[in-house]
């Protein structure tokens, strides 16, 4: 059996990203249902995601530090952003994150936990603890497809033009 971590290991394109409430009540999709969102596994033990919803919203300022109230709020509640190191599971088919940072602060210092499966090129996660959202105990479930490297060469080449001009 192949090293989990070895399949891990890449870029991942966010496909789907659902919420399922531990009080029995319908499944969410608080990110929409086009979310977009990268997850990044490193062969040294780091991780990245970002999830942002499907609502494209640019600050009418153009500033990011002059965003209105109301464009920061939309904007927090429709973003996901941590990282840190990962650690897999060979035996539980799961992976743990030690979050060092995140946009959401409760998180920072903390661990969550995923269910990992395979299916081809398709990564699904399911988190194990429960997380809070939007009032309610809630699992997530997200599902991930790897990028092939021509294609996360490219994104990474739009990324380093973007940067430069900026």
């Amino acid at each position: 059996m192949a090293s989990l971590k070895n399949e891990l290991v890449g870029t991942w394109r966010l496909l789907s990203y659902i919420e399922l409430p531990l009080d029995g009540g319908d499944s969410g999709f608080p990110m929409g249902k086009s979310p977009k969102g990268l997850l990044i596994y490193a062969p040294d033990g780091h991780m990245s995601v970002q999830i942002s919803g499907t609502q494209e919203q640019k600050y009418v300022s153009g500033d990011r530090m002059h965003a209105t109230e109301t464009e920061l709020q939309k904007r927090m509640r429709g973003y996901i952003a941590f990282s840190g190191k990962y650690t897999v599971d060979n035996k539980t088919a799961s992976v743990l994150y030690t979050i060092q940072t995140s946009l959401f602060p409760n998180w920072e210092g903390g661990k969550q936990l995923r269910k990992i499966d395979f299916e081809g090129d398709i990564l699904y996660q399911k988190s194990l603890d429960p997380i809070l959202s939007d009032g309610r105990l809630v699992h997530s479930y997200i599902t991930w497809q790897k990028v092939e490297k021509e294609v996360a060469e490219e994104v990474l080449k739009d990324v380093e033009d973007i940067s430069i001009s900026a």
